[in-house]
């Protein structure tokens, strides 16, 4: 259940899209039930196919799917660095200097990947995947976010070292394992760049996004730096923003909604809302970007169906594709209600 709902919504892995593309363009085959009882074998050829790999959800269920895997040398390994900071001022200041060493050494490079991770709890969390096409010692490649962490006295609580890509994926399930509340309440907004961010817009990331990200209001909550492009952006294309995408973060709004008042609740909503408004008035800088990573539901503000779905055409594809396979709307609940 949760390999399709992810496939149907696009499949972005930050660890792996780079190299393998999105889990969507890896897709060779599926079977879905449509909303009048047909069962259909789809293939690349069928219009149906393309659209439900990224509005999914919206068109009909999938009872089966086949997808082109890889070798599992194709990641050779990853190294990740938890750092711990006191002050959010420390968080923006080693996320200035990290991201411009992103910018001048993953960004360029699709031999590695990076993420860059802000979180509640006051860590910073450098994960870094290397590709079987990568040339030089890995190691070596990341050392330099060592030593910025060193010069600003951030201690290195933590180091990951990992051989395999099992190993580079199950890195992080002991994060999400803690992801619990009664409610959880998560919220998710995405923002990006089609081409490499220049320093302005880094220097927003991280004087608004990190600054002012309800990170003290809601301890379980990430700003999620991640490198993309690569095979993502060079494979085909699906109706999801993920495959136009070099640079891209996630701000996760996440807490365990049982010990917050109504006005706590609404403040955390009230905080995320100002810094993606925030960041609706950055040139070159795209919102809610996928179904995966965005509030496409939120009533009257939020996600644009052609920026959600990659582009106008795709979008108007989506919307075409719902009259034609579901005219009664049979498939009403899920998250693009408001553009198909």
């Amino acid at each position: 259940m949760g390999v399709v709902g992810y496939a149907v919504n696009g499949g972005l892995s930050g660890y792996f899209s780079r190299r393998l593309g999105l889990l969507g363009q890896r897709a060779t085959c599926m079977t879905v039930v449509t909303a009048d009882g047909e069962v259909r074998t789809l293939t690349p050829k069928d219009a149906l196919f393309t659209a439900m790999l990224g509005a999914g959800s919206s068109l009909g269920v999938v009872v089966d799917i086949t997808f082109r895997v890889a070798s599992e040398s194709v990641v050779r390994g990853g190294e990740q660095r938890v750092m711990l900071f006191e002050t959010r001022a420390q968080a923006v200041a080693f996320s200035h200097r990290a991201l411009k060493l992103m910018k001048e050494r993953v960004l360029p490079d699709e031999s590695v990947s990076m993420e860059l991770v802000v979180s509640g709890t006051k860590a910073l969390v450098a994960t870094f995947i290397c590709y079987d096409t990568i040339q030089g010692d890995f190691a070596a490649f990341v050392k330099p976010w060592e030593e910025l962490a060193v010069e600003m006295k951030l201690p290195i609580v933590a180091q990951g070292h990992w051989s395999s890509w099992f190993e580079t994926a199950a890195a992080l399930w002991p994060v999400i394992a803690t992801m619990k509340g009664d409610p959880l309440v998560s919220l998710y907004h995405a923002m990006g760049t089609r081409g490499m961010p220049d320093d302005a817009l880094l220097g927003f990331v991280c004087d608004t996004v990190v600054a002012e990200a309800p990170l003290d209001e809601a301890q379980m909550s990430i700003v999620e730096i991640r490198a993309l492009g690569g095979a993502a952006m060079s494979g085909p294309k699906l109706p999801s923003g993920n495959c136009h995408h070099a640079f891209f973060l996630d701000l996760v709004t996440m807490y365990d909604a049982q010990g917050k008042s109504a006005e706590e609740r609404q403040a955390i909503a009230d905080l995320t809302t100002r810094v993606v408004d925030k960041a609706r008035a950055v040139k070159g800088l795209s919102i809610d970007l996928s179904g995966t990573h965005s509030q496409p539901d939120d009533i009257g503000r939020s996600a644009v169906a052609a920026v959600m779905f990659g582009d106008g055409a795709m979008a108007t594809m989506v919307q075409e594709t719902k009259k034609r396979v579901d005219p009664n709307n049979r498939f009403r609940f899920h998250p693009y209600a408001k553009f198909v």
